[in-house]
């Protein structure tokens, strides 16, 4: 059941079978069942839920032929034991062999740590993917006592950018340093006289930036030569157009495959909800690191 949270596409390898029978690329069960299987997945970080895919891939004649998903807000503990309380968020719904089945909330659900995908009454399902917010539970402290304030588990995430052409800004907030260049950010070459690009991001904890890493693991012919980072302070999702951006850190430049990691040399004193990201003119990097205090400790 765990490769139905592969971050790569299904695929199928026509030659390949195992002990069990043919290799497929998912969640498959055994026939004949009498009832249904089910599996529970942990999500990455608890969250409310604003749409979901439902993959079969690659599943023709053996596809699940249909599927209901649960949610609980539970500890470890409490599903392990079965003591979690599920609700039902998708109602049984048929699927159709090889195919992405799309689902799209009205308005985002409840907070969820935990999913039941539900089998009826057995087959196979390639992928799931569960897209959201997340909303931390608990603050993801670094070992210095720092909280990295743009994190993906505090609640953290990208809402603009100049361009995404060969991979999202998203991925500027996940956690480690990636597999390859594509779980980063990288713009297209630019051709213009004094271009940059930039990307926003919405601290998921406003506070007050102290330190800050940037990653071009990877980046190796690539990497944006001088970056900036500035920050600005607003209620919506993201600043408007007149916002007022300060700077944090001045322009620097960075290097090939490596971490760089500045002290914030302006604006120590303000609560930032944003940050502005600038390369000079363009590039990729693969993570950014907000280091600072949240404003309500």
């Amino acid at each position: 059941a765990s490769n139905l949270l592969k971050d790569e596409e299904a695929v199928f390898l026509p030659e390949e079978f195992t002990d069990r029978g043919k290799w497929m690329d998912g969640w498959e069960t055994r026939r004949h069942n009498k009832n249904y299987d089910w599996t529970i997945i942990q999500l990455g970080y608890a969250g409310s839920i604003f749409g979901l895919d439902v993959d079969t891939s690659h599943f023709t004649g053996n596809h699940a032929p249909v599927v209901s998903i649960e949610g609980a807000n539970a500890s470890e503990a409490d599903v392990a034991s079965g003591k979690a309380q599920f609700e039902e968020i998708l109602p049984k719904v048929n699927m159709n062999p090889g195919s992405h089945h799309y689902f799209v909330y009205e308005a985002p659900t409840k907070v969820y740590t935990h999913l039941r995908v539900n089998n009826y009454p057995d087959g196979g399902i390639a992928r799931l993917r569960v897209y959201g917010q997340v909303v931390p539970q608990n603050v993801v402290v670094n070992a210095d006592g720092l909280v990295d304030l743009a994190f993906v588990g505090n609640g953290g995430r990208a809402v603009a950018c100049s361009n995404q052409h060969f991979c999202s800004p998203s991925n500027l907030v996940l956690p480690g340093r990636g597999k390859t260049m594509g779980d980063g950010w990288e713009t297209r070459r630019s051709r213009t006289p004094n271009h940059s690009d930039w990307a926003i991001l919405k601290l998921g904890i406003p506070g007050y930036v102290e330190k800050v890493e940037f990653d071009t693991k990877h980046f190796c012919g690539n990497f944006p030569p001088l970056v900036t980072l500035h920050g600005t302070v607003s209620s919506e999702d993201i600043p408007a157009d007149d916002a007022q951006w300060t700077e944090i850190i001045s322009g620097v430049p960075l290097t090939a495959d490596a971490q760089h990691y500045f002290d914030a040399t302006g604006a120590k004193d303000v609560a930032f909800t944003h940050v502005k990201f600038t390369m000079y003119p363009d590039g990729g990097i693969k993570r950014i690191r907000v280091n600072g205090r949240p404003a309500t400790a």
